[in-house]
Formats: structure tokens, sequence, C-alpha cells
């Protein structure tokens, strides 16, 4: 069994819960993560599964706390905590160990816990997936080439994110589109192993742990093509239009897309000024990470945000619900226009060889001015 699940509870405390498991050696390995909501001034715990892959099953973990907003504690702030914890509540609310039970149901899962007063827990947990179509309907004022570039103009810089796709198909990160979902094990295991292979080649030093360093070394294993938790976007809705128009067939029935991310509105409410990707509440932090060793990325205009959420779509129409905002709105053009747009786009000096520098480039772009059949 492996998958990401996410879930929320309620009562005298509430808040949310994700569990992420990957098939390992014939078991369910992964963690599952618990944080508060900040009103109850609770701080978070998580525990690490190696559970059988048929359920339902029981298990006894141990509890690692966590900081209310995300990361682990050390020893001295957990027992910080756990005195504060005793004095509020004359017992602890988040033992040592706890007995957990985890069944399924159908798709969702059922984790079951003893608390310190012994009455057991029970958390739904339903599952992140990319399964089935996006459910974002496309903006009905902004559909013919004409009406978008119009509207782009007059929009402050900055103040949006753009992201252009082919295929209309879900948000996600190229890690959480492979059986991995650990995104722990990602952290620990995979990014040292990679520093270790690529640092000789890195003419900038880089420190793994600090969160800007991080944030460029992620950036860099991105667009060299290892799954990262990171998803691409750009400041710019016409090099957006480029990647989405691109490669499309131009009889092809489903429409290219371009995401609008209201950038300004979201980080109102959801900046931080690091991350911690995986000791975290669900979230989708902006970065603006350094450019070094990447000649891409300043031509493409390009930003990432980093999430630990699997399904980026539903994530972000859960907050919309909550906060009564529009933070993500879409455009689907008739693969028809494609021609116009890319010769509109030629124009603005937005081709394959400004957005990819170097001679793979210049190649593709000299093959499109001589072999191209409409010119």
């Amino acid at each position: 069994m492996e998958g990401q699940w996410l879930g929320e509870f309620s009562g005298m405390f509430s808040g949310t819960v994700r569990l992420e498991l990957e098939e390992r050696g014939g078991r369910s390995v992964g963690c599952a993560y618990l944080f508060y909501s900040p009103t109850d001034d609770l701080p978070g715990f998580m525990f690490n599964l190696d559970i059988p892959i048929d359920l339902p099953t029981s298990t006894e973990v141990r509890t690692v706390y966590l900081h209310s907003d995300g990361g682990i504690m050390t020893q001295e702030a957990r027992e910080r905590a756990e005195a504060s914890l005793t004095e509020r509540f004359h017992d602890l609310p988040i033992p040592e160990k706890l007995q957990v039970t985890i069944e399924k149901h159908g798709d969702d899962i059922v984790i079951r816990y003893a608390i310190a007063d012994g009455k057991p827990e029970a958390i739904a947990l339903a599952r992140s997936s990319l399964q089935g179509p996006s459910n974002l309907v496309a903006r009905a004022d902004l559909t013919t080439w004409d009406q978008f570039r119009e509207w782009a103009v007059q929009r402050r810089p900055r103040n949006y994110l753009f992201r252009g796709q082919s295929k209309p198909y879900k948000l996600s990160t190229t890690f959480h589109r492979t059986w991995r979902k650990n995104l722990q094990r990602w952290i620990l295991e995979d990014v040292p192993v990679l520093y270790g292979a690529m640092s000789e080649r890195i003419s900038y030093p880089l420190q793994l742990g600090n969160m800007t360093h991080n944030a460029a070394f992620w950036s860099l294993l991105q667009h060299h093509g290892y799954p990262t938790p990171l998803l691409d976007w750009t400041l710019s809705p016409f090099v957006a239009a480029y990647f989405a128009f691109a490669n499309v067939e131009p009889n092809d029935p489903i429409c290219p897309r371009i995401y609008i991310f209201d950038q300004t509105k979201w980080n109102e409410r959801y900046v931080k000024v690091g991350f911690t990707a995986d000791p975290s509440p669900p979230q989708l932090i902006v970065l603006e990470s350094f450019n070094f060793g990447n000649p891409r990325a300043t031509p493409q205009q390009a930003l990432a945000a980093v999430t630990n959420v699997t399904d980026i779509e539903e994530y972000i129409r859960q907050r919309e619900i909550q906060d009564g905002q529009e933070y993500l709105t879409v455009c689907d053009f008739p693969t028809a226009e494609a021609p116009r747009i890319l010769r509109e786009l030629e124009l603005m000096g937005i081709t394959y060889g400004s957005l990819f520098p170097g001679l793979d480039g210049i190649a593709k772009d000299i093959k499109a001015r001589f072999f191209a059949q409409d010119r």
C-alpha cells in the first residue's frame, strides 16, 4: 500500500493529519504527521511506520515532537514542551509511545490511537490522488488569446504566477507523480547522495540545512530532471503560453491550459520566511531561490513552489473555501490558435532558444525556422 492521505479532526482540539507510505521490501514504510490548530497552542508530532501492506494492522510507535508551524524539536525543546503540557493538562496529551491501529476503507484510511486518558481517537484520512481529470473550470472571460493578452498586460508585474501545460492534468510535483511518497526519506537519503555526487560541479558553495541553500539546490535538481517536491512557475504570462503551446498538435481536441496563481493574495496569508518541507502542516510555499548553475531560470523568469501535498489543486481549493478567496484560475485555449500564438511569442523574443540557452536551443530554433510546414 502506497500513497498520501490527508485528514482533519475537531473536538476539544482540531488540526490536520498527513500520512505518507511507500512499498519497500514487501511492507508499507513511511511517516504520519499531526498538527494542531494554532489556537490550541500545542506542539505537533510525527511517528514513523513500518507495517504490513495488508490492513488492518496495529503497532506501537514513538512520537517525535514538532514545532507548531513545522520542524522537529530538539530534545531540550521537547522537554520544555512536555513540562508546559503537564502543567496545563496534569498529564501529557502527547505521550512518548502510542498504540496505533490503521484500517483501510476503500481508498481512504482510518487511524486510531490511544491518548493519555486511554480513550481511542479515530481520524479519517482521504487519499490525495492524481487520478481523474482536473476539476478546475476555465475562466469564461479569457477564452481567446486576444482576451488573455489584453488581460495580462494590464496586470501589475509579480502579482501573479503563471504555468503553461499542453494538457489540463492536475497540478502536482515531479516527486509526487512517482511511486515515491515519503518526503522525509527523499530529504534524508536522496538529497545528501545527490549533493555528494554533484558538489564538485557546483561552483557556488552550498550548505545543506540552510533553507535558502536547500531551495537553490532543489531547484538545480528540478531543472536537471531529478524528481523534487517543487512545482515550476513563471512570472511571465507569455513564457507560460510558450510552454502551453510549444508542442501541441493542431487537431488535438484537448486544450492547452495556462494556470494563473494569485501569489499576492496567497502570500498575504501563507507566506513563510523559511520552509520545512516534510515535518510541516500541509503547505504550498512560493520560493525565490538563487539561480546559480541554472542559466535557464532567468530567461524563463522562473520561480518554484515547494509543497508536501500530492494534489495541489484540491489543497488550494480547500483553502479558497476556508478563506473565502480565489487564488487559482485557469484559461483553456483551442489548439488551432497555436501557430498564431507561437508567431507572436517569437516576435517577443520568446523561443526555445531564448528559454533554453545553449547549442540545443539554437538548433531547435533554426529547425523550427527551416522545417516548419506553415512558413
